[in-house]
């Protein structure tokens, strides 16, 4: 199993209109990933997108290139690549969480200092479980709406 891991940037543009912009790309993920058998998550904090992406190693890497390429992120860069043995996010074709403003400031408390753009990728990986394990029935209930959104 392949792994791969990336932070970008949210564009100006898509910042301006991200609720509607982070659902189209949550839909348009779904589809093609259940045609790649690609699984992962999406979290943004409304600067920011991390994105784990899992399955074969050409489809994620074709999948990423897509994603260089999309004009709604800003300076994709890659944070880390793996090989594993099972998959993190194996219950979602793809599913997606945007940071509530108490998650807002629990990251952001001045001792935490917790920045995705910089953070260590390990800590990334278990931040990005931890909240997928933490809002798991709710992104559920999101992943059946997408796939049903997504036809």
């Amino acid at each position: 199993m392949f792994r791969l891991l990336y932070v970008s940037a949210v564009s100006p543009s898509a910042g301006a209109h991200l609720p509607s912009v982070v659902e189209d790309i949550l839909i348009s993920s779904v589809c093609n990933n259940r045609r790649d058998d690609i699984t992962g998550f999406l979290l943004c904090d409304g600067f920011n997108f991390v994105q784990a992406l899992e399955g074969r190693q050409d489809k994620v890497e074709a999948c990423f290139a897509r994603i260089c390429a999309d004009s709604r992120n800003l300076t994709p860069t890659l944070r880390d690549i793996e090989f594993a043995g099972e998959r993190v996010f194996a219950r979602w074709s793809m599913c997606g969480l945007t940071l509530s403003r108490r998650d807002d400031a629990l990251l952001g408390a001045p001792d935490i200092d917790f920045d995705l753009t910089a953070v260590q990728p390990g800590a990334l990986w278990q931040y990005l479980s931890s909240l997928a394990q933490r809002h798991g029935g709710e992104l559920d209930l999101e992943h059946e709406r997408l796939l049903r959104l997504a036809g």
